[in-house]
């Protein structure tokens, strides 16, 4: 056991620190928006026909309010993709935010992008505000996908990195996945509009624990409120000592202000190598890296998934009111298995190295691509659902 001075503080040194509990409910309270962010993409999912198709009934009336919100399948798929635009629109904006309200703040601000959105969809009685919704939710998840990783990255020590590194990705599969679980029981008319307005109360919940959690360190070294930054560590850290890694972040912090009056290079003479350094092969590896997820589909599943296999299994209009049908069951079920698979890549990340966890998770994500193809194409419900 570490020595340690009068104050009860440990001699060892805090870059080097594991996981403990302050840093991992700190991560776990702001991940909550991860959370949300997971269940707006999932909560769409399961009871996709009841809304766009009256899959439930004839549409009806009911305090002012539809059953449902009849629209044709391409016009439900422009309305279900505003929500990763309003993201792109909202990572656009977090990056400024977060650097001049804190990342502890803007997180808080950004559960009024969670509840505005949650009421526009849950009380919508149109098209257009149903679409509106979306998007305003959508600006929140992408404000959400930045600053909890920015806040989580700036907590984290050499030891804890490829932990919370997964973390926020695996808090956003459980969002989706506890949202199609809740989905089963809510996908009738007009239940379906409380699943929506759960959004709302998991905002307002974090908001408050975000009380309860410092700010990141790092930010309030480069506000140069050392101080606050001094005990915003110490509470993370617990009792270990953390004069050095103190005075890691004031050198990281001074370095980059004295670089902000170098000349930075424009984004064409990266591209095009102009720079000191060549930098083409690394941003393509970044740029491929990330486009390759997305074009793999994946976001897509978690949006259509539900339709993709009614449409795949050839479900009647009587089967699909008889829930929960095939094709729900099956999309819980992918929720569920994408949650395992991340909680797997955390406990090998650090142990294997990302190269090789890369180049497998691609490999076998190829694989399930192919058969997914093959299966659409020969009709085969079971290969595409499998996949």
């Amino acid at each position: 056991m570490a020595e340690g001075d009068e104050r009860g503080l440990s001699h060892t040194d805090s870059r080097y620190a594991r996981m403990n509990r302050a840093l991992f409910l700190f991560a776990a309270t702001a991940a909550v928006s991860s959370i949300n962010y997971g269940w707006i993409i999932g909560s769409i999912n399961i009871p996709a026909l009841v809304i766009e198709e009256c899959a439930g009934g004839p549409m009806t009336w009911t305090n002012g309010f539809p059953s449902c919100i009849p629209m044709s399948s391409t016009l439900w798929g422009l309305v279900v993709g505003l929500t990763p635009l309003g993201a792109w629109a909202g990572s656009l904006l977090s990056g400024i935010a977060a650097d001049r309200f804190g990342r502890k703040r803007m997180l808080m601000y950004n559960n009024a992008f969670f509840v505005a959105g949650a009421l526009l969809a849950c009380l919508t009685t149109s098209i257009v505000q149903l679409a509106a919704g979306r998007f305003v939710s959508g600006i929140g998840c992408g404000i959400a996908a930045n600053v909890v990783s920015t806040y989580c990255s700036e907590m984290s020590t050499v030891r804890s990195r490829g932990f919370l590194g997964g973390f926020q990705q695996l808090m956003i599969l459980v969002g989706v996945f506890l949202s199609q679980v809740v989905s089963i029981g809510l996908s009738k008319a007009p239940l379906w509009r409380a699943l929506f307005s759960i959004s709302a109360a998991i905002a307002i919940v974090q908001t408050l624990l975000l009380l309860l959690i410092p700010e990141s360190p790092k930010f309030l070294t480069s506000a140069g409120r050392l101080d606050e930054a001094r005990a915003s560590l110490q509470r993370i850290r617990g009792g270990m000592d953390i004069s050095l890694e103190l005075d890691d972040l004031l050198t990281t912090v001074e370095s980059g202000r004295q670089n902000e009056h170098i000349p930075q290079p424009t984004m064409w003479q990266v591209l095009t190598g102009k720079t000191e350094i060549d930098l083409r092969h690394l941003v393509f590896c970044a740029l491929f890296l990330m486009l390759s997820q997305q074009w793999s589909g994946a976001k897509g599943v978690m949006f259509y998934s539900t339709e993709i296999l009614s449409d795949r299994f050839h479900l009647t209009a009587d089967e699909v009111k008889e829930i929960p049908t095939i094709a729900q069951l099956l999309t819980l079920g992918i929720g569920g298995i994408g949650a395992v698979a991340v909680i797997i890549g955390m406990n090998i990340l650090d142990k294997v190295g990302r190269r090789s966890v890369l180049i497998v998770s691609s490999f076998a994500t190829s694989i399930c691509a192919a058969l997914i193809v093959v299966g659409s194409a020969l009709d085969i419900g079971p290969m595409v659902a499998t996949s």
